[in-house]
């Protein structure tokens, strides 16, 4: 049976769900694609970019995102999930995710997406995003690290999954503040977690 420590930054617990460890409390789309997650990995630390096939997760695939690192300051979605697309009304495959967050935060997740593979960890995030109406709803983001492809490049795979259906407003927000984070923390795989 394997048992691991999971848990946030600053508190942590043993837990087991049917002999597999479990993340903290998630949406019910991210628990189910960290559950999904961590059969596919076995007793690796992390999947091999080669193990990620969409046909294994076609029932998520709508809200799965895929990253892939192209050089020192530019992470590339590969994969945005049409559930996604359809609810922040943009889909931003090919576009680095350090031009689509606040600049204020972007070296902070920089060092949060090498973490993931440096540990290696996963992390959940819950952020503000305003689509393209001015509309604002709360995200629950989940990433986990997936192994160098062919190419080198590290991969991140996650979902992301409203926490309420109800928005949480309306705004004319600056273009830098389309997407604010809200809460933040790690999730010990089993190899520690960075204090942050």
């Amino acid at each position: 049976m394997v048992r691991l420590m999971i848990g946030s930054v600053n508190e942590y617990a043993p837990e087991t769900c049917a002999g597999m460890p479990s993340a903290p409390p998630l949406a019910a789309v991210n628990q189910a694609f960290w559950e999904f997650w961590l059969e596919l990995r076995g007793d690796r630390a992390m999947p091999a970019a080669g193990d990620i096939n969409p046909a294994g997760f076609r029932h998520l695939l709508p809200h799965v995102r895929c990253m892939r690192w192209d050089g020192p300051e530019r992470v590339v979605f590969t994969l945005w999930g049409t559930g996604l697309g359809e609810w922040l009304k943009v889909d931003p495959t090919g576009q680095n995710v350090f031009d689509l967050i606040p600049k204020a935060e972007r070296s902070r997740e920089k060092v949060r997406l090498e973490n993931l593979h440096r540990y290696p960890c996963a992390f959940v995030q819950q952020r503000s995003v305003t689509d393209v109406r001015g509309t604002t709803f709360l995200f629950e983001f989940l990433t986990l690290p997936v192994a160098a492809g062919a190419d080198g490049a590290p991969r991140m795979i996650g979902t992301g999954a409203f926490c309420s259906d109800a928005p949480l407003g309306r705004a004319d927000a600056d273009p830098d503040q389309r997407t604010v984070q809200r809460s933040f923390r790690y999730i010990d795989i089993g190899f520690g977690v960075p204090a942050e």
